[in-house]
């Protein structure tokens, strides 16, 4: 079986197990984070250029995670003329189960954003790229299990962190796009986190084992929840804007998953379906990103002050 299958597989009961004994009682108002953050922490930021293009420069990135290490990143900064110090909007991009900053993909995503106009982030999240073998606990399996998962989501916090610290990022236009794994811990992060104003899901979903009902989903939201699966979380988004772009032929994310968490998430979602599979196999991948970008031009716009827009 396939490695990606059989993480994927471990996180279905992990999430489930974790929801079910779910003993959280704060408001949904004031529920905390399920995950770490670390805002008062100073980052202590080391940047390189690895790339110098005609429309954008690309840096490598390191700071101070939610936990006691680094967390290095790719940067991807749209080159602009001398003097316009206009504040730009950004994203937080993340990869699938597997991936890293580095994945051809994912790059190619960060230098489309940026040729749009995006300063762009992708994290090496925990056990992932160059922080891959840093610890004890770096096999396929540990990878997911929901104190992994809130670690990777205290991580995304913390490039958040770092974007808000830059000068030339608007701190009001920052939106959040996952794929696959990136998408389902995405949710949760951003479920927490009003700095993020959009979220963009691909070939992501939640209530894996099916454990969770409109009643259970709904206690969840007004009490808090600790649980890994993103179903339960995923209500705490709106009113702010979300785009889920899910596939008819996905060979890992089953539509009822899918449609599990778009219900979750209420009627203000937006929800497209492609006729491809989880790889976006035989698709123009370029046009879909358009898509996506396009989205987050229309919703991060309303964050600008109304003389730029």
């Amino acid at each position: 079986m396939p490695t990606r299958i059989l993480a994927l597989l471990t996180f279905v009961a992990l999430c489930g197990t974790t929801g079910a004994q779910d003993k959280d009682k704060t408001p949904a108002k004031i529920a905390p984070p399920p995950y770490p953050t670390a805002p008062a922490k100073a980052l202590e930021t080391k940047e390189e250029i690895v790339n110098a293009a005609a429309d954008h420069t690309q840096y490598r990135v390191e700071f101070n995670g939610v936990k006691d290490d680094r967390v290095p990143a790719y940067v991807y900064v749209p080159k602009r003329k001398a003097g316009d110090k206009t504040p730009l909007p950004a994203i937080l991009l993340q990869y699938g189960a597997g991936g890293n900053k580095k994945t051809d993909y994912i790059v190619a995503i960060g230098k489309q954003f940026a040729s749009r106009g995006y300063v762009v982030i992708t994290i090496d999240s925990p056990g992932c790229g160059e922080r891959r073998g840093k610890d004890k606990t770096t096999d396929s399996l540990s990878l997911i299990t929901s104190e992994r998962v809130m670690h990777f989501c205290g991580d995304y916090s913390r490039a958040v962190d770092y974007l808000i610290a830059r000068p030339d990022v608007d701190k009001d236009r920052i939106g959040y796009v996952g794929i696959s794994w990136g998408a389902i811990t995405g949710i949760t992060f951003c479920a927490y986190d009003s700095r993020i104003k959009a979220v963009g899901s691909m070939v992501g979903g939640g209530n894996f084992l099916g454990l969770y009902t409109a009643k259970s989903i709904a206690k969840a939201v007004s009490e808090g929840s600790k649980s890994s699966d993103p179903v339960v979380h995923v209500a705490r988004i709106a009113p702010r804007p979300l785009l889920f772009i899910n596939v008819t032929k996905d060979e890992l994310i089953l539509r009822m998953w899918a449609e599990s968490l778009h219900k979750a998430a209420g009627p203000g979602a937006k929800v497209v379906w492609l006729e491809t599979d989880h790889f976006f196999n035989g698709l123009d991948r370029a046009a879909v990103c358009a898509s996506v970008i396009d989205f987050m031009d229309k919703e991060l716009a309303k964050g600008r002050p109304a003389k730029e827009k």
